[in-house]
């Protein structure tokens, strides 16, 4: 299984490159960007300050580039995340290093053999974790072939397989790896007892949290590893009696998870930062149906394999009601604190990429599924089939999603269905996405407002395509958009129109539009631009003005649409905002409504 494993994961990431071409220069982006940023900070800019690191992802980005991940502490630029993932990418980046010394290329940690180092990274951390996946599913008597199976539908059945292949500088494959050699050890400490496989799942639990801080909530789940209670009794009675034993387990933790405030204290001055700054849960209201089920990111929805761990939970519930209500109370906890988060479906991204890291638990519930189902006929047939439409299923959205068909986040039960199996390039970019969300609430922030209803004449507006007409949505006047007037009525805002704001501000809008021709306003964009003091473009944003092609004209529909913008400083001379019709079709707007939302100058930001 090793040979097959390793040789298939290999041959499918030359493949995926071969497929990129080009675009394989893009592998670090992202969020991924900020995971791998800590390599390129100590080991390219020899310093902690991420500074110099933000400035240069500014600089090959797009003018919508806003560094979220980047924030100032102390007068120091610090990553909002961990460096655990940087740091299972490292041997990786060293050999990079040595590839493009020899080449003559620039050691930035960019430069394209860098690009394939870390896709080269994400494919060895996908083998290993689902070695050692079959390993744990070894361990609960899982037969061979049903081994196979699991970790080949894993690979091939879920997400897992886009965010080892197409998006590789994300950490979820990192995640699952180190989750599945810390489940590993942990099982098999409470099988045989022995301190050394102890010690390793302290070590592995360490990078478990190093990665992604909220993964540790394994810890819970650590006595149901257990057959039984009282296996697990014995085995931290034995753990007890040798306090040496625990001392020494806490060490081998601190040495991996101790990297971080480690790197802290040698940045800042302080051990411990929340970086997540002016992010958090709402654990009052957690969006559970949507995390499980939603046409956004519902994770049955987009990984329907998963379901199929209910029948290893019904298998489990016979075998070992302890590990039934064990392992089913830890997921009801992950999943309430996953789906606590306050942006419930992670931003960009394909399916519920959050569960990723935990697919070597659910591993076993559908190796005991997929063993039960196997004994009979019916199963196998029923098992058969399923995987048979599951599998290609995944494989095309990982398709739809990497080809901007699949909405990255802003996906709904129309959209859904408009795109499903869908692949041509027609289909590319065609939908619409929803106001960017914020943590706190809009009503707490200052608000500039300002209208444009067609009517009356303003000195913060242009009268772009104003004209008078019987069918306006308010009033005797609307503005027309079309092959001889690509742009809308612009509010302009410049000299003491811009004022000092702190942090992050947003854009809200909302506007009333007809199409008088099919799709007119398909690929209509609502624009936020903002220029400095040379008249240079320093940020620009776009949001799609309508949500999905349709062929319904000649009726006024409302948009509303969102985005967050940087702050206004000294910096900024002028802002606009405006509807652009790159494609000169006929349609019109009515009643622009636009606001800023804001906190003054040292007042926290969104």
């Amino acid at each position: 299984m090793r040979t097959l494993l390793v040789s298939g994961i290999l041959i499918l990431f030359i493949l995926v490159q071969l497929w990129q071409g080009v675009d394989a220069k893009k592998t670090i982006d992202g969020d991924g960007s900020g995971y791998y940023a800590y390599l390129t900070t100590v080991l390219h800019y020899k310093t902690t300050d991420f500074k110099q690191v933000f400035n240069y992802e500014k600089s090959r980005r797009g003018l919508d580039y806003m560094g979220h991940y980047f924030h100032e502490y102390n007068g120091k630029i610090v990553n909002k995340y961990y460096m655990g993932t940087a740091l299972l990418i490292l041997p990786f980046y060293l050999l990079a290093m040595l590839y493009s010394k020899i080449a003559f290329l620039p050691l930035d940690g960019y430069n394209i053999i860098f690009q394939y180092a870390v896709g080269l990274a994400a494919a060895f951390y996908l083998a290993l974790g689902l070695l050692m996946t079959n390993a744990l599913l070894r361990t609960y008597n899982i037969q061979k072939p049903v081994r196979l199976l699991v970790v080949l539908s894993l690979m091939l059945g879920t997400n897992l397989f886009y965010y080892a292949f197409l998006h590789p500088s994300h950490s979820h494959v990192y995640s699952f790896a180190a989750i599945a050699g810390f489940a590993y050890f942990a099982r098999n400490f409470m099988l045989a007892g022995r301190s050394r496989h102890f010690f390793i799942m302290a070590f592995a639990f360490g990078i478990v949290g190093l990665i992604r801080p909220t993964n540790l909530l394994l810890v819970f789940l650590i006595p149901f590893f257990a057959n039984d209670f009282n296996q697990f009794k014995d085995r931290f009675l034995i753990l007890f009696s040798k306090p040496m034993t625990i001392i020494w387990a806490a060490v081998a933790f601190f040495l991996s998870f101790g990297l971080q405030p480690l790197f802290n204290f040698i940045q800042t001055g302080d051990i411990v930062l929340y970086t997540y700054k002016n992010e958090g849960f709402h654990f009052l209201d957690p969006a559970t149906f949507s995390f499980l089920l939603s046409y956004r990111k519902g994770f049955f929805l987009y990984t329907p394999l998963m379901l199929l761990i209910f029948s290893g939970l019904l298998v489990l519930y016979k075998k070992s009601k302890y590990q039934f209500y064990g392992i089913s109370g830890f997921f009801i906890v992950l999943i309430y604190v996953l789906s606590s988060w306050w942006n419930w479906f992670f931003g960009d991204s394909f399916g519920m990429r959050a569960m990723i890291d935990f697919y070597p638990i659910f591993a076993v519930l559908l190796g005991l599924g997929f063993s039960s189902l196997t004994q009979l006929k019916a199963g196998r047939i029923f098992l058969t089939l399923f995987l048979m439409l599951v599998v290609p299923l995944n494989l095309i959205q990982a398709y739809q999603y990497e080809r901007g068909i699949i909405h990255p986040d802003s996906m709904t039960k129309e959209k859904y269905w408009h795109v499903f199996l869908k692949t041509g390039k027609s289909y590319e970019q065609v939908l619409g996405g929803q106001p960017e969300p914020i943590f706190k609430s809009l009503k707490t922030y200052q608000r500039l407002d300002y209208f444009m209803d067609m009517e009356t004449i303003s000195p913060l507006w242009t009268n772009n395509g104003i004209k008078l007409s019987g069918e306006s949505y308010s009033g005797m006047y609307l503005a027309e958009l079309s092959s001889t007037n690509a742009f809308s009525p612009t509010l302009v805002l410049n000299g003491s129109q811009i004022i000092e704001m702190s942090g992050s501000c947003y854009l809200a809008a909302n506007l009333m539009y007809r199409e008088l021709e099919p799709d007119a306003a398909a690929r209509a964009l609502v624009v936020y631009a903002a220029t400095n003091r040379n008249n240079q473009l320093v940020f620009y944003k776009v949001q799609k003005l309508k949500q999905m092609p349709d062929d319904l004209t000649n009726n006024w529909r409302h948009g509303t649409y969102g985005m967050k913008v940087p702050a206004w400083n000294n910096e900024v001379a002028q802002v606009k905002v405006y509807v652009w019709n790159p494609e000169g079709k006929l349609f019109q707007l009515d009643d622009l409504a636009f606001s800023i939302y804001y906190k003054p100058p040292n007042d926290a930001e969104f």
